[in-house]
């Protein structure tokens, strides 16, 4: 089971904060995510695990944190 938190534009589109998913080793999060939400896919977000910026790319363990966060900027 991972854990994902939503920022923005990313929680309104899903209506929560939090979800709890449950993976299979050959879908991502983003899959999963578009296909039970509209408008998920169109979206552009940085990605973190367990605090720490990643890749799309970056393989996930049970366990772990994930942070979905819209773009951001600031100084």
């Amino acid at each position: 089971m991972v854990k994902v938190l939503l920022f923005g534009q990313l929680a309104e589109i899903c209506g929560q904060r939090l979800l709890m998913l449950d993976l299979p080793d050959t879908q991502s999060v983003s899959a999963r995510l578009s296909a039970a939400f509209p408008g998920f896919e169109k979206q552009v977000f940085a990605i973190a695990v367990n605090q720490q910026l990643v890749s799309e790319n970056t393989a996930l363990s049970a366990g772990d944190e994930l942070a979905l966060m819209p773009p951001y900027s600031g100084g």
